[in-house]
């Protein structure tokens, strides 16, 4: 639930806001015009936008755009954050590991502050897995093809690592791509850069396989098109079921 908001908090308030939120094991959200830099295990900075600043119990700091689904830039857990005052406003400062990680958000016009009272101590439950997607493949290649054997899983290349290299009944190659989730066209581009590296070093013709539990049109052109083949695996595939879904028990 929410503890407290504020609305266009001074720099004292917010200060006050965050080492309360601190204490008292709460999260603190700031909606805030801001710009970032980060330096440790990764370097980078971004200018000024409107951004979403996630400021966890646990240490853990996080930048988001209203538009986009990952954090723009964030800090793990055990982050010593504190604020300071700025000419041009504020600095919220997030120390890491002695100072070799560091997050810097410089604060401008804070539009809002909200300390939130949250606790989620639910453990996830994990459906299938691309894992799982492979050992199936790998002892059922008849799914796919009658006569297929697999020569090489995870077989590392210049250009990657094949998920399966085999061999249809012809003696052909066979390269194999697995994907668990719908198959885009970068899936295909991948394939054809595999397919383009073994056939420069294989005898053999060469062929490639996008195996995914779906295909959309464009995928299904693209794949027609470079002359590279399709299989739909609907064992590992996800339905929604909608609104009317009650549990998670009801997943297929």
């Amino acid at each position: 639930m929410v503890v407290d908001q504020i609305i266009e908090p001074d720099f004292e308030t917010l200060k006050s806001t965050l080492s309360a939120a601190q204490g008292l094991n709460k999260v603190l959200v700031i909606f805030a015009n801001c710009s970032v830099e980060w330096s440790g295990d990764r370097n980078g900075s971004i200018g000024v936008g409107q951004r979403i600043i996630l400021c966890k119990p646990d240490g853990a700091v996080s930048v988001h755009r209203p538009n986009w689904a990952q954090a723009i830039a964030r800090q793990g857990v055990n982050s010593t954050l504190e604020l300071y005052s700025k000419e041009d406003g504020f600095l919220l400062y997030g120390s890491k590991s002695k100072g070799s990680n560091t997050i810097r958000i410089h604060l401008m016009d804070v539009a809002l502050a909200v300390v939130y009272d949250a606790s989620d101590d639910v453990e996830p439950v994990h459906r299938e897995t691309e894992d799982e997607m492979h050992k199936f493949i790998e002892s059922n290649p008849e799914v796919l093809e009658d006569g297929l054997r697999i020569l090489h899983h995870e077989y590392p290349t210049d250009v990657g690592r094949i998920d399966f290299v085999a061999a249809d009944k012809e003696g052909n190659q066979v390269i194999i791509e697995i994907k668990i989730r719908y198959a885009e066209l970068s899936d295909v581009d991948q394939l054809q850069r595999y397919v383009k590296h073994c056939n420069r070093t294989s005898q053999a013709s060469v062929r490639g396989i996008l195996v995914a539990p779906e295909f959309g049109e464009k995928t299904k052109r693209e794949l027609r098109e470079t002359g590279l083949e399709k299989r739909r695996i609907t064992e590992f595939q996800h339905q929604d079921l909608g609104p009317e879904q009650s549990s998670l028990g009801n997943w297929e």
